[in-house]
């Protein structure tokens, strides 16, 4: 969470404003989704495709001309706080294009925040693309396959979605809530920048700007984290399991309450088939863009990578550099760094979290009190002079 986080920040999104958009699809679809990675493809291109289309369309109104490009990241969440399979979309989109001057560095034009209508018209095109797009959709051989010899899985996929279990002795039941004190009663309405069209919910309204990295980097944490935060579940004198809601719902739901079974059950179907990444790069952030390099922020040198290693033996290949940031560096940022400030020192982040040794440990090597003590008792001889 805190590592995928830091390197979207140092290596990933350039110095650029960054809007969040959401997207929900309509229940039928979600359990759909949960097990299916071509379907989730699918749903997740034409969205993409909606957003960006509409900032190009933004960027001409304004004058720009030539080649506009512009990319994101996108985290496929597949729960909700009650852990009921519900897979949606958080993307964290570049707000400009990217022009290509000839002979010249990619050049990047913001473009002004997007309206409640404009919003709508993103969340409309955003339906059209989708269904259009399951009109022509058949599963795979492979997935009907799966589907085959995991039904147990797809149904437990398909219970929790709807926020029920699927086997045990509560088969068909919904987990027990947890009710605080009412809210005051007002009617329902549509958030800024937020619009639904058929299911589809569709929400603009988080803006980053190009130097508010420390917020950046708190938004991935956000949108990296694992389903459950371990402070919040409980085990209740019942043996059942209470998860406790960072907020509460408009119903004055703060709780749930689960039986062990129905807990593994909410977490069997929250487990990803394999070699289905949750983690989409779009447009100029992809892998294999061509001025990707020009466009990404220049990795900063680690200071403990920088020391010098003695070269691998003949015949084998060198080993690669780490592939994710030292435990330190993680805590120096999520406690009491800032995003990019840890490059900014010439002394290894391990080392300003080392421990300071004990006074036994400061002695000198030929002191024997301490040595005395890690060795085993090996038999002395006699001094002369001293008794033994």
């Amino acid at each position: 969470m805190s590592d995928t986080a830091a390197r979207w920040v140092d290596r990933v999104i350039p110095l650029t404003p960054v809007r969040q958009w959401v997207l929900t699809v309509p229940h039928g679809l979600r359990a759909k989704l949960a097990f299916d990675p071509k379907l989730t493809t699918l749903v997740l291109r034409g969205f993409v495709a909606a957003a960006s289309q509409w900032l190009r369309r933004r960027a001409r109104r304004l004058g720009i001309r030539g080649t506009l490009k512009t990319g994101g990241v996108t985290v496929i969440q597949r729960f909700n706080s009650a852990l009921d399979v519900s897979v949606h979309f958080h993307t964290l989109m570049i707000d400009g294009v990217y022009t290509f001057p000839v002979g010249r560095a990619p050049v990047f034009h913001p473009t002004p925040a997007p309206t409640d209508e404009d919003v709508a018209a993103v969340a409309a095109a955003v339906f059209r693309k989708v269904e259009r797009a399951l009109g022509r959709f058949a599963p795979s051989a492979k997935q009907r396959r799966f589907a085959e010899d995991a039904s147990l899985l797809l149904a437990i996929g398909e219970a929790s979605s709807r926020g029920v279990g699927a086997t045990g002795p509560r088969r068909g039941r919904r987990a027990v809530r947890v009710r605080g004190l009412p809210p005051d009663a007002e009617a329902f309405v549509m958030g800024k920048l937020c619009a639904q069209v058929e299911g589809y919910n569709l929400q603009a309204a988080t803006r980053l700007a190009a130097n508010g990295r420390e917020g950046l980097e708190r938004m991935g944490r956000h949108l990296a984290r694992p389903p459950i935060a371990t402070d919040r579940l409980s085990q209740r004198p019942d043996g059942n399991f209470e998860l406790l809601f960072k907020r509460p719902w408009r119903d004055g739901t703060t709780a749930m309450i689960f039986t062990a079974h129905e807990l593994m059950e909410r977490l069997c179907a929250l487990v990803p088939r394999p070699r289905a990444h949750l983690v989409r790069y779009h447009g100029v952030l992809g892998p294999a863009f061509a001025a990707r390099a020009q466009i990404v922020p220049a990795a900063i040198p680690d200071a403990e990578a920088a020391v010098p290693r003695s070269p691998p033996p003949e015949g084998v290949e060198a080993p690669r550099g780490p592939g994710r940031l030292p435990w330190a560096s993680l805590l120096w940022r999520v406690r009491g760094g800032s995003a990019g400030s840890v490059g900014a020192s010439t002394t290894p982040i391990s080392a300003r979290f080392r421990r300071r040794p004990r006074r036994a440990e400061r002695r000198s090597p030929s002191d024997p009190a301490p040595t005395a003590r890690c060795l085993p008792a090996w038999p002395r001889r006699a001094t002369p002079g001293r008794r033994s």
